[in-house]
This record gives structure tokens, sequence and C-alpha cells, in this order.
């Protein structure tokens, strides 16, 4: 009855043999990249719970162990990529027999990844004048703090010479356009990057215009075309050029013939105007065809009609009488006394002074000068006078006789 008794209390009978000690290892994670630690436990049966154990871990292979209790950390910093092992001993210094086990545990080192470099250029300046250089930069860097070189620098046209982070792109030689350079970044595992930049090289500054060329842009100053009332009229659209106007334009189209020879892209605006007295769409219409006369004739003397272009303003841009007033006093062919019968009549040569075509040449941005022809023969015609009876009465010009 004693030995069941106790049996029954968990007291091993005399004689009967105790289970041997064990022990169960684990690890966690048991798979890391390079670098990351492995946390190691173990767990321990058949021990005396009253008697304090050691532990004793050791790697199996390769590893380093930190800790001497139930749990141990693996340090994988320096390990190479493959299979581990990790074996703690557990031992109980109070028994005499029956006092240790021991386990072992395998875990996995992988290789840690690899990020190839990054690496951008640029270059300063971005846009060259022609035949100019530009220095290149390169920065360059490995996520994975790996060392790194740039190299192999290259340009699509002109040349680049430098090595390392800088280089210098020289243009000699190179037609307009843009550039693009390129450079590689290599990181110290042989992992390559490559960048790229563009360098824009500017168009050569036009030449210098001729002697001959510079002469004809200072004849071009150019002279506005005047009109007669309702002239020309919509039956006969290419009526009412007088003669004078007619010398201006012919002197106008051989200068800009020659000048289109330099400057090809050069172009005429030609621009409509009327005197305020008639209805607004019969202005505009009259305007109209004052520009579309200016253009016609200009293309019969061999202008292209592709260099001409027109704009009808009806009487929106109407001269203020002051406007007019300042124009007679500063014009230099006008005596004091011609200038004086002008101004005595100036109602009616702000409204002579309207019915105009202006004219802009592209290139310079110049605009005719709208400057009443007073001494013209024909003046009267465009003032709207007798031309005819005032040669009867004067025989001279008929504008300084009937002003």
């Amino acid at each position: 009855m004693f030995v069941a008794s106790l049996a029954l209390a968990g007291v091993p009978c005399a004689g009967a043999d105790a289970p041997a000690p064990s022990a169960s290892c684990s690890v966690h994670p048991n798979e890391v990249i390079v670098g990351q630690p492995v946390s190691a436990s173990v767990t321990v049966s058949n021990f005396n719970p009253a008697h304090p154990l050691s532990y004793l871990w050791k790697p199996g292979v390769g590893g380093k162990v930190l800790g001497n209790e139930a749990t141990a950390e693996i340090a994988t910093t320096d390990a190479a990529p493959g299979s581990y092992s990790v074996i703690v001993h557990v031992t109980d210094a109070k028994a005499r027999k029956n006092n240790e086990a021991t386990c072992t545990v395998d875990f996995v080192v992988k290789p840690a990844p690899t990020h190839p470099p990054n690496v951008v250029i640029s270059a300063n300046p971005g846009s060259v004048p022609f035949g100019g250089a530009a220095t290149l930069w390169a920065k360059c860097s490995s996520p994975d703090g790996a060392e790194v070189i740039v190299s192999d620098w290259k340009s699509v046209a002109g040349t680049v010479a430098g090595s390392g982070y800088s280089a210098i792109l020289n243009t000699e030689g190179v037609s307009p356009g843009v550039i693009t350079v390129t450079a590689t970044c290599t990181d110290s595992r042989g992992q390559t990057a490559l960048a790229t930049t563009e360098v824009a090289v500017e168009s050569p500054p036009p030449p210098p215009p001729s002697p001959e060329i510079k002469a004809v842009e200072a004849r071009l100053a150019l002279q506005s075309i005047y009109f007669a009332t309702s002239m020309p009229p919509v039956e006969n659209p290419k009526a009412g050029l007088v003669e004078s106007q007619r010398q201006t334009l012919l002197a106008l189209a051989a200068d800009f013939r020659k000048y289109l020879e330099s400057k090809p892209e050069a172009r005429l605006l030609l621009e409509g105007h009327a005197d305020p007295r008639g209805r607004v769409q019969y202005d505009e219409k009259l305007s109209e065809r004052r520009a579309d006369r200016v253009k016609s004739f200009l293309v019969e003397q061999g202008i292209p009609e592709s260099s001409l272009d027109t704009k009808a303003y009806g009487a929106l841009h109407a001269l203020t009488e002051t406007v007019v007033k300042d124009t007679i006093t500063h014009d230099p062919e006008l005596s004091s006394e011609e200038r004086h019968r002008a101004l005595r009549n100036i109602e009616t040569i702000v409204l002579a002074s309207d019915r105009r075509v202006d004219i802009t040449l592209s290139t310079t941005g110049e605009g005719s000068l709208r400057r009443f022809p007073f001494n013209a023969e024909d003046a009267l015609t465009l003032i709207g006078g007798r031309e005819a009876e005032a040669k009867k009465r004067t025989g001279k010009r008929t504008v300084r006789s009937r002003l």
C-alpha cells in the first residue's frame, strides 16, 4: 500500500528507472537574409524542476551564438549564404545521473538582395551657342552602400573629354539640334546603371547683312499709300491708284524684291483704312478693297503673294485732328506757308489722311509714315479738289497753290 501511495504521489518506486531528460530546440525565423539575427530557444523535460540548469549554446556549422539561457541569439552578419545549425547542451549539475540533454536545430542564411546603382547626369548650361561647350556632372550612389565609379562618357555628336564624375562636352562643328550624352555608373559588385542628359546646340547667328542689303533696308522707309474718296469702287476694284502712289509702290516693289533675296522670310503687312463718314460695313469693305488693290499691284510687280498679308480696319483707327496737326507741323517737305494752308483746311486733310493703306515690314517691325503726300502732282485728287482746273490756273504744283 505504501509503494502504491508513493506512486500515486508521483515519487518513483524503489528500483524503478526515471525517464531520461530531453531537450527540444527551435529557431525563429528558420530562414534569414545575411545580417539578420536568428532567435534560438530550447524546451526541456524530465529535469528536476527544483534544480537550476545550465545551457551551453554552440554553432553546429558557422555563425556566432550569443546567450547562456534557454534562449540565445545567432548573429549572421559575417555568415556566408548557406545552411547552418545550432546545438545546445543542457546540464543539471546537482543531479548525479540522467542530468543532461542535447538538441540541434537547423536554419538557412540567404544572400542579401543586391540593387543596381542609381545615377543621374546633368549639363550646365543645358543650351549652348553654336560651337560652345557644356560641363557635365554625374551623381552616382549604391542603395546597398557598395563603392561606385563613373566612366564611359559618350555623346551622339561632338566630343566628350573627362572621366569620373565630371566631363566637358565640346560642340565645335556640330549642327544645331539636341545632343544626347550618356555615362555609366558601376558598383563594386559589377552592377551597372546608365544615365542620359541632353544639351541643345543653338543655331549660329545669321551673317550680317551685306552693305547692299543694308542700303536697301534703309530705303525701305515705307510710305503709306493714299486713295481718293470712295476709291476703289466695288465695280472696279483695280482702280483708284493715282500716279504718285503708283510710283511709290513701284519703288517699294523694286527694293522689296531685292530685300527678299537676302531675307526670304520677310513679309509686308498691308492695312487698309477709311475715313469715318460712311456706314461701318461700307467703310470696312472699302478699306478691304484698298488693301487688296495695293497687294494686287505689288504682285503685278513680281512680289510673291505669299509675302503679303492684308488687314482691313475701316474707320476703326481713324486719325485724330491732333495727330494730323502734329504730322503736318513736323513734315520736313512743307514750308511754313504750306503748313499754314494745310492747317487752315485741317478738317478736309484729316479725312484725306484716313483714306490710306499702311505698310509694315515684318523683319524690323517698322511701319509706314502716315505722312500725306502734299507735294504730289495729284495731291488735290487725293484731297478731293479738282486737279485739272488747278493745273490750268498755275501750271505748278497743285497742292501748294490750292491749300
